[in-house]
C-alpha cells in the first residue's frame, strides 16, 4: 500500500477525479479530502487489514465515516483501473443501484481511483453487529430470542430476494457481510456490505440464483435446522417472485450447496501447506523443517491456543532444538512403545505457555523407510488431517506444529506437537458419571445419568457419521482415542485424538463404514455401564439424518452384532498369543 505522503501528492494531482455519491456527500466532504488520502496521519482508527484491503474509521463534520482502501496491485486490477473500472467504483455503483431497489446498504459518500490509489468512503452503520455474531449470541436464548432469529431470517430472505430481483449477484454472500441493527423497540434492520464482489446481469437464471444462495446455505448449515432453511427459502421466493416450487428450489439449492461446500473445504485444506496469517513453514538447523500454526479460526475442544496469536519468530525460538522437546524438567512420559514416544509438557511460545503433547514417531518396519522417501512424514499428515477435521467441525486436539528431518529425501526423524485436551477418556468418563452408586465431583441422580448417557452415546454416533460423510476412515477407533469434554449444564463434546489411523478415502465403501461402527461398538461392549440400549442409541445416532423419517435399524444391528463378536474373538486370540510369547523363556 502506498504511504500517506504519496497518497496526498496523488490527491493534489488528481483531486477532481473523486466521484461523489450525491450533492450532500460533496458538501460533507468539502475541505476534508486530504483525510481520505491520508487516514493514518489524520489519526483515523485502523479497523481491519488484509492483503487486499485496509479499513479505517474516522469522523468528518461530526459524522462517522468508514474508509476502505484497496491495495491489490495484481496485473488484472491494474488493467481494470486504467480502463476506468475498479473495486471502489463498482461498490459505489452497486450500493446506489441496490438502495434504489429497496436493499439497505452502507450509504456511500465518494470513491476515488487513479493508478495505484483506490478508496471508497461510506457513512458508518452505527450500533450494528455482523449477522453471524448476532445469530450465535441468540441461538441458546429463550423464546424471545428465537422469535428475533425468525424475524431476522425473514428480513434476510426478503433482502436477498430483492437483490436478485434487481439482477445483482453477491459473490461473497455470507452472514459476516450482513450487519444487524436492533432498535430499542425490537425492530431489526439488515444492511448488506462488501459489494465490491457483486455482479449484475440482465436476467438471472434459476441456476445462478441457487448457486448464490448456496453460499449462504454453506455458511449457516451447521447452525440452522431444515425447517428454518425451508422457511427462509419460502420467504425468499415470495420476495424475489421467482418461478418454481419450493421442493424444486430446495433440491437445487442443496445440490449447489454441496458443490460449494466441497470446493470451500478443499480450498481450506490447501491453506495448511501455504504461508498465510494462519500457517507458516520455515527451516531449522540440522536439516529440520517445521510447519506451525500462527492463529486458528476454530476454537473447539476447549482450546486455549486457538485464541492466541503466535509469530514465526516465537516458534523458531521455541523449536530451536527439537531434541530438547522430549526431555528435561517437567516432561512427563505418557507412552513409550516401538511405534512412538509421547510426552506431556509445558511449551513456551513467545508470551504464551501451552500445555502440549509431543510425539516422536518410530518405525516398526524397515521397509517404511523407503516409502517415507516419497511421502510426507506421519506428523505432517496428521497435522493436515487434524486441521481438516477442525474445518469440518469435528472436534480434535489442535495440531500446533509438525517437524521432520530429512537428509536428502531420507526421513530420519519426525515430531508432532498438539495441544493437550483437558478431558477424560471415554471409558473413564462413563465409569465415573454413570456408575452405580453415583460418583464424580457432583454426583448425578438417575434421570440425570440417563440423560447424560443418551447425549454422549448419540454424539458418538454423530461424530462417526460426520467422519464418514466427509470420507474419512479410522482404523484405530477405540475408547482410548476418544475423549469426552463435559461440565454440568453444558452439552457433551466428543473429541477424537491420535489420528495415526485416520485416512482420507476417495470412496468410502459400506464395508469400511461397518468396520468403523464395529470398532466403536466393541469399545462400548468393554464398558460395563453401557447396556444394549446404549449401544443401539449410538447406532441410531449414526443412522439418523435430517428428515430421514423412520430408520430400519434392525438389519444394521444384526450385522453389527456378528462383526463385533468376531472382532472380540480375534482380540482374545491375539492377547493370548502375546501372553504366551511373554512367558516363553529367552533362548
Amino acid at each position: 500500500m502506498a504511504g500517506d505522503s504519496a497518497n496526498h501528492r496523488s490527491h493534489i494531482a488528481g483531486e477532481g477525479d473523486i466521484v461523489y455519491a450525491d450533492t450532500a456527500a460533496r458538501e460533507l466532504l468539502a475541505g476534508h479530502e486530504a483525510r481520505l488520502f491520508s487516514p493514518r496521519s489524520s489519526g483515523w482508527e485502523l479497523v481491519k487489514q488484509n492483503a487486499s484491503r485496509s479499513v479505517f474509521r474516522g469522523t468528518i463534520a461530526q459524522a462517522d465515516v468508514y474508509l476502505k482502501q484497496f491495495h491489490n496491485l495484481s496485473l488484472g486490477h491494474r488493467l481494470l483501473r486504467r480502463l476506468g473500472s475498479s473495486d471502489a467504483m463498482r461498490e459505489l455503483r452497486f450500493a446506489q443501484h441496490l438502495a434504489a431497489h429497496g436493499v439497505p446498504t452502507a450509504p456511500p459518500l465518494a470513491a476515488y481511483c487513479h493508478e495505484d490509489i483506490e478508496w471508497l468512503a461510506t457513512r458508518a452503520v452505527t450500533a450494528a453487529v455482523p449477522a453471524d455474531q448476532w445469530h450465535s449470541a441468540r441461538r441458546a436464548g429463550g423464546r424471545e430470542e428465537q422469535r428475533a432469529i425468525r424475524r431476522a431470517a425473514g428480513r434476510l430472505a426478503e433482502m436477498i430476494g430483492k437483490m436478485h430481483a434487481a439482477g445483482v449477484i453477491h459473490s461473497d454472500l455470507h452472514c459476516g457481510n450482513v450487519l444487524v441493527r436492533e432498535s430499542d423497540d425490537g425492530e431489526l434492520e439488515l444492511v448488506l456490505m462488501d459489494l465490491h464482489r457483486a455482479h449484475r446481469r440482465r436476467c438471472l437464471s434459476r441456476r445462478a440464483r441457487a448457486a448464490n444462495l448456496a453460499q449462504l446455505y454453506y455458511d449457516r448449515f451447521q447452525f440452522t435446522t431444515r425447517t428454518e432453511r425451508l422457511r427462509f427459502l419460502r420467504n425468499y421466493l415470495r420476495a424475489s417472485k421467482a418461478e418454481g416450487s419450493l421442493r424444486g428450489w430446495q433440491l437445487l439449492v442443496e445440490h449447489f450447496g454441496n458443490m460449494h461446500t466441497r470446493r470451500q473445504l478443499r480450498q481450506r485444506d490447501r491453506r495448511v501447506f501455504k504461508r498465510s496469517k494462519y500457517f507458516t513453514k520455515f527451516r531449522l538447523p540440522d536439516h529440520w523443517e517445521a510447519r506451525v500454526v500462527l492463529a486458528s479460526k476454530r476454537n473447539m475442544a476447549g482450546s486455549q491456543a486457538a485464541s492466541c496469536s503466535l509469530s514465526a519468530d516465537d516458534w523458531r525460538r521455541a523449536l530451536a532444538d527439537p531434541a530438547v522437546l522430549l526431555s528435561g524438567k517437567g516432561v512427563e512420559v505418557v507412552k513409550d512403545s516401538p511405534s512412538s514416544l509421547v510426552v506431556r509438557r509445558r511449551l513456551r511460545v513467545g508470551p504464551h505457555e501451552l500445555d502440549v503433547f509431543v510425539k516422536r514417531v518410530r518405525r516398526k518396519r524397515r521397509w517404511k523407510a523407503l516409502a517415507d522417501c516419497f511421502r510426507p512424514s506421519r506428523p505432517m499428515r496428521n497435522f493436515a488431517l487434524g486441521h481438516a477435521l477442525l474445518t469440518r467441525r469435528i472436534a480434535t486436539a489442535l495440531p500446533l506444529a509438525a517437524l521432520e528431518r530429512r537428509v536428502g529425501c531420507v526421513l530420519t526423524d519426525s515430531i508432532l506437537i498438539t495441544e493437550a485436551v483437558k478431558a477424560p477418556r471415554l471409558h473413564d468418563f462413563l465409569n465415573t458419571w454413570l456408575a452405580t452408586p453415583p460418583r464424580g465431583d457432583t454426583p448425578l441422580d438417575v434421570p440425570e445419568q440417563r440423560q447424560l448417557a443418551q447425549e454422549v452415546l448419540w454424539q458418538l454416533g454423530r461424530m462417526l457419521q460426520r467422519l464418514h460423510d466427509n470420507r474419512f476412515a479410522h482404523r484405530d477407533l477405540k475408547a482410548t482415542n476418544i475423549l469426552i469434554r463435559w461440565s454440568p449444564g453444558t452439552s457433551p463434546e466428543v473429541v477424537l485424538v491420535d489420528l495415526d489411523g485416520l485416512t482420507r478415502r476417495q470412496v468410502l465403501t459400506a464395508r469400511r463404514r461397518f468396520q468403523g461402527l464395529m470398532r466403536l461398538n466393541v469399545s462400548l461392549l468393554k464398558c460395563p455401564v453401557v447396556n444394549r440400549a446404549g449401544r443401539l442409541r449410538m447406532l441410531m445416532g449414526y443412522l439418523r439424518r435430517l428428515a430421514s423419517g423412520r430408520v430400519a435399524f434392525k438389519p444394521y444391528w444384526r450385522v453389527l452384532e456378528v462383526w463385533s463378536a468376531r472382532k472380540l474373538r480375534q482380540q482374545i486370540r491375539s492377547r493370548r498369543k502375546r501372553q504366551k510369547a511373554a512367558r516363553r523363556p529367552a533362548t
